[in-house]
């Protein structure tokens, strides 16, 4: 920090020197003739017709050769680089010296000139004139290595665009992805609308609102819930036939790899279908957006090899169930489904009724199914706005997309009967006076229009978690600019570890750990892991992770390795070290068969044993330093099982389980923590 302040400082100083000169830093206009990729796609022409261009961008690499310079210019096309010459500057306002004094990585500047090629073939401009048109007064980290951890990336997302040039890559595909799902639609008749994003009642999905203050109305409202269902079918009582919206939806619940609390979705109605011709649509627009955005129909998600061209099978909701666990949720009792519950693990509220159970154990069946497939007739339970099958009125005509276990679409004839949905909606009403805050609120205005007639109608609503999906990625790290709580704020601590005093200091514990371990590597091993549970203390937003200790008795156990993390524990149990961490250390020995249960229990169980292979994979670089090892070559030892042995894989992919990252997420932060403190594990 003293180093980026102290480079401030100087680049400050240079712009008072510059103003002074009446040089102008931050001028409004540009010169620009050509983009950079314009001038490369034209480039033999140029060559051949000696035109001058003038392009525009970023600096992002200097070399000076005695009396010329040669910097690399980036704008928002792609890279050149161009060739500064003391000669070809000499009788210019703004000089070859001034750029020496002036320029520094990270400004933008414009160059006129004629282009070139240079005999290592790299294509270049020779400037006969440049400016600067943008003064940075911070330097630019170097790419990628300049960010060190999953938060900083994060919090500031302009360096993460600017380091890494594939996620910004893959937002335009995102943005393809959302372009080619409307040009769909608009293609076969759909129109698009815009639907209330404040409302005085939330509906259109099963979930907890966010609540604001209209100050004008005086009046608390919800942000929506939905991307306007029961907007889109007052459209349709008015005799709209074909409509859709995209657009933002809030639900007010938790955070993980699938699920963010804002995001955005699509919605379409259509009128005189129902959810067979729902269906239909859903694969033909899925199939059409997947090739549009990414130009294939087959992707691997997670450990699902998935091809989209392959048949859709439909599959009853009731009989995917039946057949993993062994129970019929249709006819089971309360108590049998409740049992079941139990038995599977599954956890249930208090308030838990009929449709919730079974909504856990169609969770817990879901996440074994590969797909693509749809689960039809879901129970009424669990669809308060789908309309009752006409061969079993237990279940309705709903449709949900499977892929790779998690629900990427949902959709379904929508219910037009207004006595069914009344009576739908005060059951839901009663489900939140007994204290589920996901249950649907009774919307007396909806109903009522209902009541005026509406046609047959299919809904449909897809969000971007399908993108993430797709992309292989989680669906924050598909956000432009995720959520984070303000740096200058400090977060409670977990509920399920309230620490307020961990009861050792760092200093102590290096000191017991240095009393106990002999080994040099295996001292190594517990500050990497203590590097690595730092930085998910900052991925999660939480405190109280990092543990130094957690192979403190290791070289006392070796012969009885049953032994191994029970003595540790026993250890900081008699120095008065707080039972949470003391739990952790013990819960991360996997012979002892403990199921981990808070978040540090599962962070040191799942990811501490990557630490080993980073480091296996640094000691067979050629100057055997971190340095060398890039996140690719991790995820290819990984894959190979005679490299390192030791490393126990089983565990390490139980991170997506667990913590809700994926693999390659996993390496990408424990390999930069651990290369941004290199020197103190001697790599």
């Amino acid at each position: 920090m003293n180093e980026q302040i102290t480079e401030r400082a100087i680049r400050i100083e240079c712009l008072r020197t510059m103003e002074s000169r009446g040089i102008e830093p931050y001028p409004s206009k540009t010169a620009r003739t050509h983009t950079i990729r314009a001038v490369l796609d034209g480039f033999d022409h140029f060559c051949a017709s000696a035109n001058i261009v003038t392009i525009a961008g970023r600096i992002i690499g200097l070399r000076e050769h005695g009396g010329s310079l040669f910097a690399d210019l980036e704008d928002g096309t792609g890279r050149m680089q161009i060739y500064l010459k003391k000669d070809e500057l000499k009788n210019i306002k703004i000089t070859y010296e001034d750029f020496l004094n002036f320029v520094g990585i990270g400004d933008f500047i414009e160059v006129t000139g004629t282009v070139f090629q240079t005999k290592a073939g790299e294509r270049t401009v020779l400037a006969s004139a440049w400016h600067l048109i943008s003064k940075a007064i911070l330097g630019t980290p170097s790419r990628w290595y300049g960010i060190h951890d999953a938060e900083t990336r994060h919090r500031k997302r302009y360096l993460d665009f600017l380091l890494n040039p594939p996620l910004k890559e893959m937002f335009v595909r995102k943005a393809r992805f959302w372009n080619s799902m409307r040009e769909f639609l608009i293609a076969r008749g759909f129109i698009e609308v815009y639907t209330p994003v404040l409302e005085t009642t939330a509906g259109g999905a099963t979930a907890k609102p966010f609540i604001t203050r209209h100050n004008a109305l005086d009046i608390d409202v919800y942000l929506r819930i939905s991307t306007g269902e029961l907007w889109q079918k007052r459209l349709m009582i008015a005799g709209f036939e074909k409509t859709f919206e995209i657009g933002r939806q809030f639900r007010n619940e938790g955070i993980d790899h699938e699920h963010l609390q804002d995001y955005t979705q699509m919605e379409c109605y259509m009128a005189y279908a129902d959810y067979s011709h729902g269906m239909e649509l859903t694969r033909e627009l899925i199939c059409h957006t997947a090739e549009q955005t990414f130009g294939t129909l087959a992707f691997t998600i997670g450990e699902h090899a998935i091809d989209l061209s392959h048949e859709w099978e439909r599959i009853d909701f009731t009989d995917a169930i039946k057949q993993q666990v062994g129970i019929d949720v249709l006819h089971a009792k309360n108590t049998d489904l409740q049992n079941k519950c139990d038995e599977l693990g599954v956890s249930s509220e208090a308030y838990a009724d009929r449709g919730r159970l079974m909504d856990l154990l169609w969770k817990y069946c879901r996440k074994r199914i590969s797909g693509p497939l749809y689960i039809i007739h879901t129970p009424v339970e669990l669809s308060p706005l789908a309309k009752k099958s006409g061969t079993n009125r237990q279940v309705t005509e709903r449709f949900q997309l499977i892929l790779a276990g998690s629900e990427l679409c949902n959709g379904y004839s929508e219910l037009n009967d207004p006595l069914d949905q009344r009576a739908r909606f005060e059951e839901q009403q009663r489900m939140r006076d007994a204290g589920d805050e996901e249950a649907q609120m009774l919307d007396e205005d909806f109903v009522e229009a209902l009541e005026y007639g509406m046609p047959p109608v299919c809904g449909l609503g897809i969000s971007e978690r399908l993108f993430a999906f797709l992309e292989g990625k989680s669906v924050r790290e598909c956000t432009m600019f995720p959520l984070l709580r303000p740096s200058q704020t400090e977060k409670p601590l977990q509920k399920e570890v309230e620490i307020k005093d961990i009861g050792i200091t760092r200093e102590k514990a290096l000191e017991l750990l240095h009393e106990y371990v002999k080994n040099p590597n295996l001292i190594k091993h517990n500050l990497a892991v203590e590097i690595q549970m730092r930085a998910l203390a900052i991925y999660f937003q939480e405190k109280g992770i990092a543990n130094i200790n957690k192979d403190a008795d290791w070289e006392i156990t070796e012969s009885e390795p049953q032994k191994h993390s029970i003595m540790t524990a026993e250890i900081l149990n008699k120095i008065g070290v707080h039972p949470a961490i003391v739990e952790a250390i013990k819960v991360h020995n996997h012979t002892h068969g403990l199921k981990p249960e808070t978040l540090m229990q599962k962070v040191l169980y799942c990811a501490e044993e990557l630490t080993g292979l980073v480091v296996a994979a640094a000691r067979v670089q050629p100057d055997k330093k971190l340095a060398s090892v890039d996140i690719p070559s991790v995820i290819k030892k990984f894959k190979d099982k005679a490299f390192a042995r030791g490393v126990n894989r089983e565990i390490i992919l139980k991170c997506k389980e667990f913590l809700g990252m994926e693999l390659d997420e996993l390496i990408s932060l424990t390999l930069l923590a651990m290369q941004a403190r290199a020197g103190e594990l001697g790599l």
